[in-house]
């Protein structure tokens, strides 16, 4: 391989057929006792004046001439060479100088003496050193295994985003896994039910973190009582997933403060409260169908010992858990309940320093989460210790605004331009590599990008995750002929 050409950080390398090179991959300009660290982000033929011409001209040979093979001076086999040669278009990433990594680029390498070769991903990491020390296995970058470090998803806001069945959710749920077994906590809000077994291996042994794991199901195993929820959180909940007007929740403020005073804080007590409360009719009637929508919801229990204690899960699990909130089989309402629920309660708790940091997990975010709610999620709650892991196959779901401020970008597949061109905005990499490199991807590969890698942009092939399948599509024409089958509805 040698260096044609270079225009700003743009670099292009020729290389012969017999030097195999991938998109992502990366090579190093070595000139005596400095190097360049290129990466390829797209190849094409080596363009020779005259090419074309010539491929034509030995078409028509060989279809004319059947049976002729003799070539004693081996012009045939130089020319097919030249034919193959590639032009590898790379963009300049660093400078290694004295075995130490800077991100300059102000320097040229020589055409006739620099060598040019490939540098494993490891070996760049290394010299550029990693932002820590508990390493998460997420799959593998060439033939080496990849990690990425836990501490680099601390403090962070994450996004996982690509097309169906890319292979979004085994990497989430190998980062997940790997946050808990370092002792953290986790809540997932798993719309697929696809988190119930990340606790167990494929053949149903148990993993270090199995006894870490508890699923709640909101209306079951998961409800809320209106005192253990308290006023701030079910304020929010009226506000943003039920739409009460300002005036109505003014009253509705004056109707909790006079249940407190009574100790009656009881959802059976709230209609009663609010039916003899003296105030506007069209407010009552706003008040009273918001109570209706809470009573049926099924999510709030009648007093404090049938609720769920979210402090009290903590307390249970001092070294680490994952709380797995299956949404899969409740009412897109009761889903945005839920979540605003619980996460008004964790900011209180956050705020005052009764749980440590949280890492949330929003499967699917934007089936559930008001599109106002987005950077309040984003800011406020990431200064309380609530760091994000957003993943979702709808990249326009989540606003440029988020994307400027993540601080981890996992991108797999896209083959649709308007995604392309949405995620290629993103401020931490340009353009040219995400658009070249991301729409070849194939399944269970993605480009990551941010704080995980040391801002390097790097290809990583995704090992499948260790557990037995769920969250898998129910299909009508099952294998080997057999029927779907019929299950009865669940009693309640």
């Amino acid at each position: 391989m040698r260096i044609l050409r270079k225009d700003g950080p743009n670099i292009l390398v020729v290389a012969s057929p017999v030097e195999n090179v991938r998109l992502g991959e990366y090579l190093v300009v070595t000139d005596k006792e400095r190097s360049l660290v290129v990466q390829v982000y797209d190849e094409n033929y080596l363009d020779v004046s005259g090419i074309e011409e010539e491929v034509a001209r030995e078409e028509v040979i060989f279809a004319s001439t059947q049976g002729v093979t003799e070539d004693p001076a081996g012009v045939g086999t130089i020319s097919r060479e030249i034919r193959d040669m590639r032009l590898l278009q790379c963009k300049a990433r660093g400078s290694i100088e004295h075995g130490r990594y800077s991100s300059r680029i102000d320097w040229v390498p020589s055409r006739t003496s620099s060598k040019v070769t490939k540098l494993a991903v490891n070996e760049l990491l290394d010299m550029v050193g990693r932002p820590g020390e508990r390493m998460i296995k997420i799959g593998k970058s060439g033939k080496q295994q990849m990690t990425v470090p836990a501490e680099a998803f601390d403090g962070r806001v994450t996004i996982i985003t690509g097309r169906k069945e890319s292979g979004k959710s085994h990497l989430a749920k190998m980062i997940t896994r790997g946050l808990v077994q370092h002792g953290a906590y986790c809540i997932v809000f798993d719309l697929n039910e696809e988190y119930g077994s990340i606790g167990l291996k494929a053949d149903g042994t148990p993993t270090d973190i199995s006894r870490k794991v508890e699923v709640r199901r909101p209306g079951r195993n998961l409800r809320f009582s209106l005192e253990g929820a308290g006023l701030r959180a079910i304020s929010s909940l009226l506000q943003h997933s039920l739409d009460m007007p300002g005036t109505s929740l003014r009253e509705f403020v004056r109707i909790w403060e006079a249940m407190e005073a009574k100790h009656e804080l009881r959802i059976s007590s709230l209609g009663a409260n609010i039916q003899q409360w003296r105030c506007n009719e069209f407010v009552r009637d706003a008040l009273y169908s918001r109570y209706h929508t809470l009573s049926n919801s099924g999510l709030f229990a009648e007093g404090r010992e049938d609720e769920f204690d979210l402090e009290g899960f903590v307390r249970s699990h001092p070294d680490g858990g994952v709380l797995v909130v299956s949404l899969s089989r409740t009412s897109p309402l009761n889903r945005r309940m839920t979540v605003e629920l619980l996460l008004s309660k964790l900011v209180e708790l956050l705020e005052h320093r009764r749980v440590p940091p949280v890492f949330l997990v929003a499967e699917e975010a934007h089936l559930y989460l008001r599109e106002t709610y987005w950077e309040d999620l984003i800011t406020r709650m990431r200064h309380f210790g609530a760091f994000t892991l957003f993943v979702t196959n709808q990249p326009d779901a989540i606003k440029q605004e988020i994307y400027r401020q993540a601080d981890n970008i996992f991108l797999h597949n896209f083959s649709n331009d308007s995604d392309l061109s949405l995620v290629s905005q993103a401020s931490m990499v340009d353009a040219d590599t995400i658009r070249s490199i991301v729409r070849t991807l194939p399944q269970r590969m993605c480009l990551a990008l941010g704080h995980a890698v040391n801002n390097l942009p790097i290809v990583v092939a995704v090992e499948a995750f260790d557990s037995p399948p769920t969250g898998v599509t129910r299909l009508f024409f099952q294998k080997e002929g057999a029927s779907p089958r019929l299950e009865a509805p669940e009693a309640g």
